[in-house]
């Protein structure tokens, strides 16, 4: 652990620096990144999508193919080979999360391919992550993360797992105001709204 007069993060009894590197897209988010943020003793963690743009073998494979199963297949592979390059890099102290986007079709198998792989946390935004317990039911050990941005998002989250037995590990409030163009609003306008303001979401 990284000496700072921070207060550190406890999440599943592991004391962790209190730092969530985001999932940041297009391959930044990948097991270099969050295997050596693991490894400082914070959150790293690896973005889910498209990961197969960073393996050329699969790429060669999957360049010129519109079929959405080969393509999917390929980014699940990538995933789960980003996992375990990652999982050396951080070493045994190490904790690696994965970031899955709700709005993607392919979350379910994303989550699970995670989970399998050996991910230590899911965390999940850009949508309601309502079907997240049930997605990940056979793998109990995984802390689960969502992203929210405003009190109602917390309630209905917070509703729906309380049915399944679960909790949130810990939630991550987006305020799209600080969030880097992650609105969590249809419009513009509605980015200064109250309703996001962190006190009032707490």
């Amino acid at each position: 652990m990284i000496n700072t007069k921070l207060p550190s993060m406890t999440i599943r009894g592991r004391d962790l620096f209190p730092i969530i590197q985001g999932g940041m897209g297009i391959g930044v988010s990948a097991h270099r990144l969050a295997g050596n943020v693991a490894k400082e003793g914070a959150i790293g963690t690896i973005a889910s999508i498209d990961l197969r743009r960073l393996h050329p073998d699969l790429m060669a494979k999957t360049r010129r193919s519109k079929d959405r199963k080969v393509l999917d297949a390929a980014n699940l592979e990538a995933l789960d080979r980003e996992i375990h390059s990652a999982r050396e890099i951080r070493g045994p102290d190490g904790y690696l999360a994965v970031n899955v986007m709700k709005a993607v079709d392919q979350h379910p198998a994303l989550v699970r391919q995670a989970c399998e792989s050996g991910a230590d946390a899911i965390i999940m935004g850009a949508g309601l992550p309502l079907d997240l317990p049930e997605l990940t039911k056979d793998h109990p050990e995984v802390a689960l993360i969502p992203i929210l941005s405003e009190e109602r998002g917390v309630r209905a989250v917070l509703k729906k797992w309380m049915r399944r037995g679960r909790l949130p590990d810990a939630i991550v409030i987006e305020n799209p105001q600080f969030a880097g163009g992650h609105l969590g609003s249809p419009k513009m306008e509605g980015v200064n709204d109250p309703k996001f303001i962190f006190s009032r979401v707490i």
